[in-house]
């Protein structure tokens, strides 16, 4: 009788196993092949900008699906997370208390540890068709007809995006905008290039902090967005725990009185005597 049930408890054990140790397995290649890659650029999508209820958290959502790389698409509908910056604290001063936008957009993919995000680079408010009810037009007498001014052009109001972008629109030519320095003439934020400083594990956000060695220069701490290089980072750091300084390339933008930075680069660095901290 022990016999029988210890070659019941085998069999049992043996359909479970397997089954147990596949689902990671499953999960994990679906992150890595659902995600579209980092730096893939929306050029100039419509769709609605919305904010999340009781927080301050805005997604978009396009009004047609976005054909990605590596035959991905972005269906219709669907919400993704947009990264605060610049660009988003314009578009959601539109937006007023209706929380939601009709906008075209331009916007960088970032990808962290399965998911993605936006990063804002420009925009256009788009102007929703509305039906207007008729005007009543007063009845016309013999004695005196109505009169009906000529029309006038209304003044165009300027433009958000810099003249020499608005230009390579109107003729058809897109700039290439994942590099950060274009990126940074479009959106009017810095590209932060070699700083030197800290970063520092928190929950849930990483920060980096500028050291002040041999010069005066901005002690602010900017917080780190989430993208591929982050998470590359986080990696390094949790293999060597304890203080550590990096050398940062990013772009740096801000959104309602924060400071925010895009990590382009971070190199580790090491001291040598008395030089370095």
């Amino acid at each position: 009788m022990k016999t029988t049930k210890t070659m019941v408890f085998i069999i049992l054990f043996s359909m479970l196993a397997p089954m147990s140790l596949s689902e990671p397995v499953i999960e994990v290649a679906y992150a890595s092949t659902s995600t579209i890659e980092e730096g893939f650029l929306i050029d100039g999508a419509a769709g609605f900008l919305k904010k999340e209820a009781n927080e301050d958290l805005w997604k978009f959502v396009p009004d047609e699906a976005i054909e990605a790389p590596k035959n991905i698409t972005f269906p219709t509908g669907k919400k993704i997370e947009m990264l605060p910056c610049s660009v988003l604290e314009q578009m959601t001063q539109l937006a007023g208390d209706k929380n939601e936008i009709h906008v075209q957009l331009w916007a960088l993919f970032t990808e962290y540890r399965g998911k993605n995000f936006l990063f804002s680079v420009y925009f256009l408010p788009m102007q929703d068709e509305i039906v207007q009810p008729k005007p009543e037009v007063p009845e016309e007498t013999p004695e005196k007809a109505v009169e009906v001014e000529p029309a006038q052009d209304e003044p165009e109001e300027d433009s958000i995006i810099p003249e020499d972008i608005l230009k390579q629109i109107k003729s058809n030519k897109t700039p290439n905008l994942k590099k950060f320095q274009q990126i940074a003439k479009v959106t009017g934020d810095t590209n932060l290039i070699g700083r030197a400083g800290y970063l520092s594990e928190g929950s849930p956000v990483h920060t980096f902090r500028p050291d002040a060695f041999g010069m005066k220069i901005n002690k602010n701490e900017f917080v780190l967005l989430p993208n591929s290089i982050l998470a590359s980072t986080e990696e390094v750091l949790a293999l060597t725990p304890g203080k550590q300084r990096h050398n940062i390339s990013g772009l740096v933008t801000t959104y309602k009185g924060k400071t925010y930075m895009l990590l382009r680069r971070a190199d580790r660095t090491f001291s040598h005597g008395n030089f370095t901290p």
